[in-house]
């Protein structure tokens, strides 16, 4: 059986260099969201430079069915990675209704905790690793808090700081059972991306990769920083 990287909350950003990242090294990938149409045009684009990729549209929001779409992936190979990456849009904390805040923690943290135990058996047996995408938003300090107020993204700041808990927890859970797991917190603007509004951002998706590959290469360390 093929040996997959499922690249969950799939864009055009980070999760597209990761996931031509993997497939380069060999992996089937499996992108990930919830838009038919996109992942159907970036299979057939990495065909085009011989990356087998597969498109599974699913709702991140929604544990159920990304436990279900886990198992479907499980059925056609191995999974060896887990690579984490979907947020929701920021809303202010007086905007805020709770059924945004409620799907914001589920995308990032509570989806997170269910495809990790769908997906387990193949990560123990292959050693295999989860690498998830977090933001500086995350973080608590003055600084972090006075921004994610004049950025309205309250939303997305508690989500985050949820994911990076759960990873931590993760981390120090799964590292008896030889799977690792670890975070590249993200400092800044992606390059090229919708948030990249004048074109000049200097960090890029590609270099937030080889952070992860960092992580991986010594598999002792849960954080590492990207800006």
């Amino acid at each position: 059986m093929s040996k997959i990287a499922i690249i969950a909350g799939y864009g055009t950003g980070i999760s597209h260099a990761a996931a031509s990242h993997f497939g380069k090294k060999g992996y089937q990938v499996a992108l990930l969201s919830r838009t038919k149409a996109k992942l159907d045009s970036s299979v057939a684009e990495f065909s085009k430079h011989g990356v087998k990729a597969l498109a599974f549209p699913v709702d991140l929001s929604k544990p159920d069915l990304v436990k279900k779409t886990v198992d479907d992936i499980r059925k056609i190979g191995t999974v060896e990675i887990l690579f984490w990456n979907p947020y929701g849009p920021p809303k202010g904390a007086l905007d805020l209704t709770a059924a945004e805040l409620d799907d914001a923690v589920r995308l990032t943290t509570t989806s997170l905790a269910i495809a990790t135990q769908a997906v387990l058996p193949d990560l123990e047996k292959s050693k295999g690793s989860i690498l998830v995408t977090g933001g500086g938003l995350s973080l608590e300090n003055d600084n972090v808090v006075n921004l994610a107020v004049a950025w309205n993204a309250t939303t997305l700041a508690v989500a985050k700081a949820s994911q990076r808990k759960l990873v931590h927890i993760l981390h120090e859970t799964l590292k008896p059972k030889g799977v690792f797991v670890g975070e590249v917190t993200v400092m800044g603007i992606v390059k090229g991306t919708a948030f990249d509004h004048d074109g000049k951002s200097t960090l890029t998706a590609e270099s937030i990769i080889a952070k992860f590959e960092e992580l991986l290469a010594k598999r002792d360390q849960v954080f590492a920083t990207a800006q």
